[in-house]
């Protein structure tokens, strides 16, 4: 799955066609590419195929949707595109091992940079999709594909909508974060960040990366937005959870 999404990734770059994919090698493929090509064209479905991708990964079905992660990426850094958010909300999805809507504290920061690594079999401690394919799989190519897109990504997080800000800074928080690039990035918005949504969310995304790349400065910086009383509720409280 990693070498199939990385070979998309690079092909999407290129002008690779959506159909040009293997979709029918995996669950619910059909259904995805054609929520992708909606996007895409911008059709007024637009809405519904997000609702696809998404409820694909709240109910634990992600490969299709890690496979479309590389056509969703130029979507998202598209400024004249519309639901610039709510894809970048969808492509991170498939990135995380327990969906937003359902995880757990623990389960919303789990984060692995190669899922196989505590587990003997290959398999992962992620287990497998309601499909029966290693839920692992789907989650390391997912995060292998924005980490490659990082710097496509990391100006996001100074658009103009707070929504895409947020949205931006959950997307960047599954990247491989090994030289601490995303995180510099995510306290240099928080600096200039003024609205108390988007700063909880840059937290939260620092949290979660820092979860996966231990990095005891961001660990401190997190301690100290909880520890000040200048901040908002909000804010102090992403601190907390991270």
């Amino acid at each position: 799955m990693r070498a199939l999404v990385a070979g998309i990734l690079s092909g999407a770059r290129s002008g690779l066609l959506l159909d040009a994919a293997p979709w029918g090698n995996f669950p619910h493929g059909d259904e995805v590419r054609k929520a992708v090509h909606l996007l895409r064209i911008g059709d007024d479905l637009a809405r519904c195929a997000m609702d696809v991708l998404g409820g694909l990964c709240a109910n634990d079905s992600r490969a299709a949707a890690a496979l479309a992660v590389p056509f969703l990426i130029p979507i998202a850094t598209d400024a004249q595109r519309p639901h610039r958010a709510a894809v970048l909300a969808v492509l991170s999805g498939p990135a995380r091992a327990r969906h937003f809507g359902v995880a757990s504290r623990d389960g919303l920061l789990l984060h692995r940079t190669d899922p196989r690594r505590h587990a003997s079999d290959g398999y992962d401690d992620y287990g497998v999709e309601v499909t029966g394919y290693p839920a692992g799989w789907s989650v390391a190519a997912a995060r292998a594909a924005i980490t490659a897109e990082a710097p496509a990504l990391l100006p996001l997080l100074n658009d103009p909508a707070p929504a895409v800000r947020i949205t931006a800074a959950y997307a960047l928080a599954t990247a491989a974060d090994l030289d601490h690039t995303v995180r510099t990035a995510l306290a240099a918005r928080f600096a200039a960040e003024h609205d108390a949504m988007v700063r909880a969310a840059l937290l939260l995304a620092a949290a979660e990366t820092t979860r996966a790349h231990a990095h005891p400065p961001t660990v401190r910086w997190l301690r100290e937005r909880w520890q000040d009383r200048t901040e908002a509720p909000e804010v102090r409280l992403a601190a907390t959870v991270g």
